[in-house]
């Protein structure tokens, strides 16, 4: 009996512990089957797909970003969360334009008189609109040793091999090629280009891959052959001209939000929304390379969703309505949460918070501070901007998590979503773990999480959005403050 009761104990100070640092206190009683509902096997499922091989890293567009965003409508459904996107869906679409090279309609021609269509391996990328290149082709082998890359400004750019570091791009990018193409085993491809609403389809700078085949075909007609191991670092500048004509073709591509509600309890409060955030997207596959963002923000769309099944296991429901909102776009400049603010499933004024979750699952590091020194470190940002009552609000709530708050990160206010709130009045919370070198980096990935920390951070924000909703009066706001949309975090 003494064996079966100690065991019972264990196991519910295991739960009522988890994820609660040292000094927390227990959660009210209100809210406590949903503080409990947020559990660390269901993050680590929730943000091992999220981040995982599936979703390709979440790019705005690419084709990972619709299966998060189909996995988070999936859960919201599953929550028992309403749809409050288009048409009665879980998706409010955003129009992004995508342009992409017709491979049929475009060609490489040398002087020598060899014209090469673009299906027989050459991709490229870039060209928002129909473009003709020229230039002098040059092949260019990386490796050791210093290369005089200067000779490339305006040339044809044939890059046949040796390590490409970081330093070497930067080179190529400072010698100003008309375009670069990078030789690849196999058939090239090129990934479109995504623009956001209200940006001009300006292009950039071309580059793209062709086929090893197809770079030995046109060595040979140039009378030359590729620069091999045995040559080291080369530059080949030949006598020969080539001139790309790509053709392009541009269509609309919707790419959504995802939109979530939990209607209010209360007949007449119900009409006013607590809002939650994260964004969804991170920077994708840039050709070979995947951005994975499990902390940007996989760990903040984690921590949403764990809010939202927190309130749909809490048996005492909210007397305002609820929106939870998976953002598109934030890393191409906030856009999915412009869109949003500017088109709501509920009106603006009616809003009398918004929640933002963006990188909540690891420890800030740098050269001068350790991670090990910010396990239960995180910076809360924006929360006095508008209204102190929501800022005291925060801190009360804390008590029951135990973060240790830091308030040196405000130079990020304008760079994650809650801003586009902030700028149409409402009140605003941001939730932010700092930076690390894994920051935009491909090694940003779930086996570094802390996911305690994305734990902590949803039991928090699911305290504040609950006290949130069952006050009797919205937040009185009582300070000021802009944010310009600098940069997306």
């Amino acid at each position: 009996m003494f064996r079966r009761i100690s065991i019972l104990a264990l196991s519910l100070l295991c739960v009522s512990a988890f994820a609660q640092y040292p000094g927390s206190a227990d959660p009210p009683e209100d809210t406590r089957e949903g503080f409990q509902a947020i559990q660390e096997s269901l993050l680590k499922e929730w943000l091992g797909y999220l981040a995982g091989p599936e979703c390709q890293g979440r790019g705005s567009g690419q084709p990972g970003y619709q299966k998060a965003a189909e996995y988070i409508a999936a859960r919201f459904r599953e929550f028992g969360l309403k749809p409050g996107g288009d048409e009665g869906t879980f998706f409010q679409n955003v129009p992004f334009t995508k342009i992409e090279t017709v491979a049929s309609e475009s060609s490489m021609e040398l002087s020598t008189g060899v014209k090469l269509p673009f299906t027989e391996g050459i991709a490229v990328s870039g060209a928002n609109e129909s473009a003709t290149v020229e230039g002098g082709v040059a092949f260019v082998r990386f490796g050791s040793g210093d290369l005089d890359l200067s000779q490339l400004e305006g040339k044809v750019a044939i890059v046949v091999g040796g390590e490409m570091t970081r330093e070497a791009r930067l080179g190529l990018f400072r010698a100003r090629p008309a375009i670069v193409l990078t030789v690849t085993d196999g058939m090239p491809a090129a990934d479109p280009t995504i623009v956001p609403p209200g940006r001009s389809a300006r292009g950039g700078r071309l580059a793209g891959e062709i086929s090893r085949d197809l770079a030995d075909r046109i060595a040979t007609a140039i009378g030359v052959s590729l620069p091999g191991e045995d040559r080291g670092a080369t530059v080949l500048v030949t006598p020969v001209t080539a001139k790309l004509s790509v053709t392009t073709k541009q269509e609309t591509l919707n790419v959504p939000n995802v939109v979530g509600v939990l209607e209010g309890s209360d007949p007449v409060l119900k009409s006013e929304v607590v809002g939650f955030g994260a964004h969804l997207d991170h920077l994708g596959r840039r050709g070979d390379t995947i951005y994975w963002g499990a902390d940007d923000d996989g760990s903040g769309s984690t921590a949403l969703l764990a809010v939202a099944y927190a309130f749909a296991k809490n048996p005492v429901k909210p007397k305002r309505t609820l929106v939870f909102l998976a953002f598109c776009g934030e890393e191409m400049g906030l856009i999915g949460s412009r869109y949003y603010t500017e088109h709501p499933t509920f009106p603006m004024d009616k809003m009398i918070c918004h929640l933002q979750m963006d990188m909540v699952g690891r420890n800030e590091e740098s050269d001068t501070e350790p991670a090990s020194e910010n396990e239960d470190t995180i910076h809360l940002v924006g929360s006095k901007r508008l209204s102190s009552e929501l800022h005291a609000l925060v801190l009360s709530m804390n008590k029951y998590v135990n973060f240790r708050f830091e308030y040196d990160e405000e130079d990020v206010f304008g760079r994650s979503d809650h801003v586009n709130f902030h700028n149409k009045g409402v009140p605003v919370a941001f939730l932010f773990d700092g930076f690390h070198p894994d920051y935009h980096q491909p090694t940003d990935t779930v086996d570094k999480i802390n996911f305690r920390k994305i734990a902590s951070a949803a039991r928090l924000f699911y305290l504040v959005g609950f006290e949130a909703a069952q006050r009797d009066a919205p937040f009185k706001k009582d300070s000021g403050g802009s944010a310009s949309n600098r940069k997306a975090a």
